[in-house]
Order: structure tokens, then C-alpha cells, then sequence
């Protein structure tokens, strides 16, 4: 018996130096194969070790210092459904990795006003998204939190380093959560300046997106107030004769509004849903006497990579190189060493 003690407390032992080693090795496992851009090295060459962000708290108002990949993590889980296959959400941490390594003072970003010391922000409609691991099992529940947190870290590790660039230079990843099947859109018909690797491109797989709908519905004087204070002029009373409710002055080739008129007041598409708080300019409407009906399929602004079409394309046994390239157009992968 105590031989036998004596055995188990040894390979006990064994294993407490062994795994430590295993897991960091293992942590550095990447997908490989691509070219790589210089990283967080001293002036000799040799690696300084992971970068550390510093990242704004808008919940708490605290700057928080973690490491890249680390941050990864809580962004990946904020932004696509943790249900989501492996190369989506693989995808989905290039992308979001490209977004924070372009705006980290450690590759040459100025640092923004908004932001004070942090180098980016956990609200999503400036940054990207992030969740703590308090948020997360909140979220997903003690049970679900554990596969959860576990695929989502191994999709940042097996894509560790790993950013996207066109033409030598890191891109703007943006990306949405629904295009509703009708394709993503030309960067300038959205934002009015063209982007050479943000090009509308098709996107049939989003069969497995729910249907993302959105319906306001309100009489002609609360319409017409909404557009007016989006606009930031004053409300013109609604007339007998007054100009057609609303018309699309003109859609993209996706069929998305760029341009409406709301009782004669000029609007873009993307003002109008941000008036109406609807998920996206791809709108349809209807009139029934006094009561004016709104519809959006779809959810965000529709360029670049669109996330459940992303889910589509793994489905179909596309991987995130596939899904990237199909959805930035000209792009490339390059790894950054750290």
C-alpha cells in the first residue's frame, strides 16, 4: 500500500510541473501557414511577450489592463452567439483582433480623446463589445458557461496572431449580425467613401439566421418629429396635400434604402433607422389611414462580414480563411509575433 501511495504521489508531482508547461505550449498553437508582420519585439528582434490592452469599462468607468488574446476571449463571446460553429466564431476573432491590434498604441495608433488612456471601449456602438467572466456565466448560466468559454478561447487560440490586411495595411474589420439574405453592402452606398476591401458581395447561406424583424408603427405628426429631431430641424405640420408619406428616393443594389423621403423631408437610410430605432435599412412600409407601419429585415449596417451568413458558410464546411476572404474583399491573413 504505501509503495502503491508512494507511485501516485510521484506521478501527482510529475504532472504539477508538466502540465503548466503543456498548457503554455499549447496556448501558442495558431492555424499557421501565413505570412507574419513585425509584433511586440525590442529593438534586437527578440519577443517582449503578449501586448497588453487597455480597455475602458463603460459599464464601470475603470480602465482595465489584460492581455490581447485574454481580451479576445470577452469580446468573441459578446459579439456571435456562442452556438455558433468553431470557424465562425474563428472568423470572428481575426476579425476582432484586427480591430484592436489597428488601434493599440503599441502598432502605432493615436490615442482617442474619448477613449482618455484606454486604447478602445466595451460599447458596442463605438467599439466592440466585451464581457467579463462575471457577465458571461450571468449570460449563459454555471452550466453552459464552462463548453461555452471553452470553445470560444479555443477558437482565439487556434487563430492566435492572426490579423487581416489588404495591401500591406491592417483593415477596418467591420462586420453585422444579419444581412437577411440579400447580399452585404458597398461600403460607399452605406457611409459615403468607398473602401477597396468592403464591396457588397453575396451571401446565400444565412438560411439558419432567425428572422430578424423589426416593426415601429406611429401616426404621421410622431414620424415626421422623430426624422426632424434625427435631422436636427424644426417639425413641419403634417397638410391636406402635403408631400407622399414616405418613398424611397433610392436603394442600393441590394435593395437597402440610401435615400427616403419622410413627408418631404430628404433622409438617408441609415438616418431613418437610427430615428426608428430599426435593426437595418432594409425597410418595407404600409399605410393604413392614419397609421404609418415599418418593417427592417436584417440587423446592422450590412458591410463586411455579415455573422450569421458567416455561420452559413461553416455549416457548409467553409473555414475562416474561406469565410474572411469571401467577405473582405482582396484580403489577407498575416501574423503578428508576440
Amino acid at each position: 500500500m504505501k509503495r502503491i501511495l508512494a507511485l501516485l504521489s510521484g506521478v501527482f508531482f510529475i504532472c504539477l510541473l508538466v502540465m503548466p508547461v503543456w498548457i503554455v505550449a499549447g496556448a501558442g498553437e495558431s492555424a499557421g501557414g501565413q505570412d507574419s508582420m513585425p509584433g511586440n519585439r525590442d529593438k534586437t528582434g527578440e519577443s517582449l511577450g503578449e501586448p497588453v490592452v487597455r480597455v475602458l469599462d463603460t459599464g464601470t468607468g475603470k480602465v482595465i489592463n489584460m492581455f490581447l488574446e485574454e481580451y479576445l476571449v470577452g469580446v468573441v463571446a459578446a459579439e456571435m452567439p456562442a452556438e455558433f460553429e468553431l470557424d465562425a466564431l474563428k472568423a470572428q476573432a481575426v476579425a476582432a483582433r484586427t480591430y484592436i491590434v489597428r488601434r493599440m498604441f503599441l502598432f502605432g495608433a493615436k490615442p482617442d480623446e474619448a477613449h482618455g488612456d484606454a486604447e478602445i471601449c466595451t460599447d458596442p456602438t463605438h467599439c466592440q463589445a466585451w464581457h467579463s467572466s462575471d457577465e458571461l456565466r450571468e449570460k449563459w448560466g454555471l452550466v453552459k458557461y464552462w463548453r461555452y468559454y471553452d470553445k470560444i478561447k479555443t477558437a482565439v487560440r487556434l487563430t492566435r496572431g492572426l490579423v487581416i490586411t489588404h495591401g500591406g495595411t491592417l483593415i477596418d474589420p467591420v462586420y453585422h449580425g444579419a444581412c437577411g439574405g440579400k447580399g452585404t453592402e458597398n461600403s460607399g452606398d452605406v457611409w459615403s467613401r468607398e473602401t477597396p476591401y468592403l464591396k457588397g458581395v453575396d451571401c446565400p447561406l444565412e438560411y439558419k439566421a432567425p428572422e430578424h424583424t423589426c416593426t415601429v408603427e406611429m401616426e404621421p405628426e410622431q414620424l415626421i418629429e422623430a426624422v426632424a429631431a434625427k435631422k436636427g430641424i424644426t417639425a413641419v405640420p403634417v397638410a391636406a396635400g402635403n408631400a407622399v408619406p414616405v418613398a424611397a428616393i433610392s436603394r442600393s443594389p441590394a435593395g437597402r434604402i440610401i435615400k427616403a423621403s419622410i413627408y418631404g423631408i430628404s433622409v438617408t437610410g441609415t438616418e431613418l433607422r437610427q430615428a426608428l430605432g430599426l435593426t437595418s435599412t432594409f425597410l418595407a412600409w404600409e399605410i393604413s389611414g392614419r397609421t404609418i407601419r415599418i418593417t427592417s429585415f436584417g440587423k446592422g449596417h450590412a458591410v463586411g462580414m455579415c455573422q450569421y451568413g458567416a455561420n452559413g458558410m461553416a455549416l457548409k464546411g467553409n473555414d475562416f480563411r474561406d469565410i474572411i476572404t469571401h467577405y473582405y474583399t482582396g484580403v489577407k491573413l498575416q501574423k503578428i509575433k508576440y
